[in-house]
């Protein structure tokens, strides 16, 4: 009787450390084998990325190269070889970016003034990318600014200004004709009435001066659209090397929106001689020269002309684009890289001040000197 117990005990505690059964069938996933996901992941390792085509010059014609560029093949390369060290990738990551491709696709938009996407696409690089390319290649051409534009003051060289003026209108001891356009912007709200100018539309006024092959000597892009023509040219060193007789005597030739001055000539308000007559005459046909150049540059860069739709940048920048577009223009020049001016360009409105604007007692005399020696029968 005794002993049942101990062995009852025995046997109870022997059923709770036996592992029972499960009461369900435990769910068994199929496991695919260690060598099949080594092999998986050997082919995810290896798998390349899908680069897009990017822009090669040397697959372009040289027709399709001018149409979509606005400039020769040789003169791209000419302005590459200057420029490549600045346009170089510093990056370590595999397909870089080329500097060509840099510089094509920048003036591509420059020429085109299309949506830096489809810039991008057309260039075979993401729009991000291109972002940062036109501000590297801004900064590379703006390096070349003393080198392509630039007021000679030699005596060889301002003959040779003066007698392709003289050439065109019989006009005398011309060095320059001076005038100003309108680039479109979208300002900041916060100071947008200062860009607002009298033609009711925000932009950048720039001013010019050319010589008579429309090659441009001297720019200036840092002004609103509301300043004046003639406070741009007070502020400018073009004036001061004027007033300081840099040039020979020899004569700027400006709009009514100026004021006359011993070494600016401008036309006379309500001529009342023959000689006066005659006097504007030859001016207004030496001076267009400087619209043509204005027609010519916003032909060739179709992001300077309001058709083309506001720059979406900041003030800054589109200051600098204007100065790198100029550059490219004279490049362009020293090349022989023609084109025709394009009839939808926006009329430039130089007219902007009919009254003359700080006439000097010096000007009205010299003005009046010209016109009775060279204008009068």
């Amino acid at each position: 009787m005794f002993w049942g117990i101990p062995y009852l005990i025995l046997r109870r505690l022997r059923s709770r450390l036996e592992p029972r059964e499960p009461r369900y069938e435990p769910v068994h996933y199929e496991q695919r084998p260690i060598r099949e996901n080594n092999r998986r992941q050997s082919l995810r390792r290896r798998r390349q990325r899908i680069f897009p085509v990017r822009v090669n010059l040397s697959e372009i014609n040289e027709h399709d190269i001018k149409s979509r560029y606005h400039l020769s093949s040789d003169a791209i390369m000419s302005l590459y070889e200057l420029i490549k060290d600045d346009l170089i990738s510093t990056t370590k990551r595999s397909n870089a970016v080329p500097g060509i491709v840099k510089l094509l696709c920048a003036l591509h938009y420059f020429a085109s003034g299309s949506l830096q996407s489809t810039v991008a696409e057309v260039g075979g690089i993401t729009q991000s990318t291109f972002s940062r390319a036109l501000s590297e290649v801004i900064s590379a051409i703006l390096k070349l600014a003393d080198k392509f534009i630039n007021y000679p003051n030699d005596d060889a060289s301002l003959e040779r200004i003066k007698d392709g003026f003289l050439s065109i209108a019989g006009f005398p001891n011309v060095v320059g004709a001076i005038g100003c356009a309108h680039v479109a912007l979208s300002p900041p709200a916060e100071i947008e009435q200062i860009y607002r100018n009298r033609m009711h539309y925000h932009s950048i006024n720039v001013q010019v001066v050319c010589d008579s092959n429309m090659n441009i000597l001297d720019v200036v892009s840092q002004f609103p659209g509301s300043t004046r023509n003639s406070y741009i040219l007070r502020q400018s060193g073009i004036h001061e090397r004027f007033e300081s007789g840099d040039f020979n005597g020899g004569w700027l030739l400006g709009e009514s929106s100026y004021g006359v001055k011993s070494w600016l000539l401008t036309p006379v308000c309500n001529p009342a001689t023959n000689a006066e007559a005659e006097y504007n005459s030859a001016h207004r046909a030496t001076h267009c020269v400087v619209e043509h150049t204005f027609g010519v540059l916003k032909s060739r860069f179709r992001c300077l002309d309001h058709s083309g739709g506001a720059f979406l940048y900041s003030p800054e920048k589109v200051c600098k684009i204007i100065v790198v577009c100029c550059i490219l223009h004279n490049i362009a020049i020293m090349k022989n890289n023609t084109i025709d001016v394009a009839q939808d360009l926006r009329p430039n409105d130089q007219n902007e001040d009919q009254m003359e604007d700080g006439n000097t007692i010096e000007g009205k005399a010299q003005r009046e000197r010209v016109i009775k020696e060279f204008f009068t029968a």
